[in-house]
């Protein structure tokens, strides 16, 4: 077990920010139902799926298949390289080898998920962002992917997101604070 590092701070429920910016937590609902059972755990490949799954459902009205998505995904994210767990460019280049015939849409990724975050869910049609949170930070869910969908700061100016956790919850909160990389999707200009 990690030992805390005397400058993190545990938040509560009174620590969270009253309001969002970016979409509404009833349109991930349809995600809680997935929930990584796992072990040690592919949370890249689910969030990498919901956020394929959401784009294509707002961008072209049509429902995929999540199981489906989750079995294209999963080798193309999980174990891809020599090393144990998985990197931002693991999710972003096993995002492009499945979208790559779609021609649609292209995986980035940013070390600092901070200002992506606030672009990508200030925008007019907001887009959901995948962040990856750090034990190092002193994330209680460790090393660990989720989607994004709204950004806040609280009354202390603090900045938070509200994501789906693949855990079986659409409405967890955690500070930015304790994230680093992001990975989203850009539209191919047509």
């Amino acid at each position: 077990m990690m030992k805390k590092i005397k400058w993190q701070k545990n938040y509560s429920y009174k620590d969270h920010p009253k309001e969002w910016t970016g979409l509404n937590p009833l349109e991930f609902k349809a995600y809680r139902k997935y929930i990584n059972r796992i072990k040690p755990g592919i949370c890249g490949t689910y969030v990498s799926a919901a956020l394929v799954h959401y784009m294509i459902n707002k961008d072209r009205d049509y429902e995929l298949d999540m199981e489906l998505l989750l079995t294209a995904l999963k080798p193309k994210i999980e174990n891809r390289q020599a090393y144990i767990g998985t990197f931002a460019w693991d999710l972003k280049n096993g995002l492009n080898d499945l979208l790559a015939e779609d021609k649609t849409y292209e995986a980035h990724y940013h070390m600092i998920s901070n200002p992506i975050v606030i672009r990508e869910l200030s925008k007019e049609a907001p887009q959901p962002v995948i962040v990856g949170t750090t034990r190092l930070f002193g994330s209680k869910y460790g090393n660990h992917w989720l989607l994004v969908y709204a950004f806040g700061y609280n009354e202390q100016g603090k900045l938070f997101y509200r994501a789906y956790d693949n855990h079986g919850r659409t409405m967890a909160v955690i500070p930015a604070s304790q994230t680093l990389a992001c990975v989203w999707l850009e539209k191919f200009e047509q």
